[in-house]
């Protein structure tokens, strides 16, 4: 007896990631409120013209919404995929790349005024490899602990769009600002290299 196939039909396939799409969009316009702490799928269903069980049925819990969002996000914000920082020597890299694709959206300013909890959730699901990338690539450079703590903290703190906005609003100029991120961060690494130096040779004169 032979198996019977499932019928697939790419103009209902289509018509699912269209209504998939449109949720996520409505979603993601949510955000933009400073006071929001949860997504709504009733206010995502009437902005799509759907019901909200579709919308349920395509994102059954909050926690399935919020990973959609942040995969959502990134295939905007980084289309071509990015890869994380491979080392210390690939960070000014990293950085670069990271903050030329972010600015190629305009959403990125309006979310990094929101603030909302819900949206932090989001970025954070969004950023944990590559802040993990980051943190590895310090502590691989083996200098003194202040020294990985404060060149760490510093680096996160520059790794996200809302630091890019910031330079813009002091004056730099959007094109300027990837490259002057990625000299910065050459410059503390290679600080945090000197320390590490510094370290190795005291230890091998003692």
């Amino acid at each position: 007896m032979k198996a019977s196939r499932r019928y697939v039909s790419p103009k209902r396939e289509a018509q699912a990631a269209a209504t998939r799409e449109a949720i996520l969009q409505a979603f993601a316009e949510q955000l933009s409120s400073p006071d929001r702490t949860t997504l709504s799928p009733s206010e995502a269903a009437r902005s799509a013209g759907i019901s909200v069980r579709t919308v349920h049925m395509h994102f059954p819990t909050a926690d399935d919404q919020i990973i959609a969002l942040a995969e959502w996000f990134d295939s905007r914000f980084y289309p071509e995929g990015i890869q994380v920082a491979q080392g210390p020597d690939d960070l000014a890299r990293y950085f670069r790349e990271v903050h030329e694709r972010a600015l190629r959206w305009p959403l990125t300013r309006a979310l990094t005024s929101a603030g909302s909890p819900v949206w932090r959730e989001v970025r954070q699901r969004r950023r944990a490899e590559r802040l993990d990338a980051i943190r590895r690539s310090v502590a691989a450079i083996g200098a003194p602990r202040q020294a990985t703590e404060e060149a760490a903290a510093m680096l996160l703190s520059m790794s996200g769009a809302d630091f890019t906005w910031t330079m813009y609003d002091y004056g730099l100029p959007i094109d300027w600002i990837p490259d002057a991120i990625a000299r910065t961060v050459r410059l503390i690494v290679d600080d945090l290299q000197a320390a590490a130096e510094r370290r190795q040779r005291r230890h091998s004169a003692g």
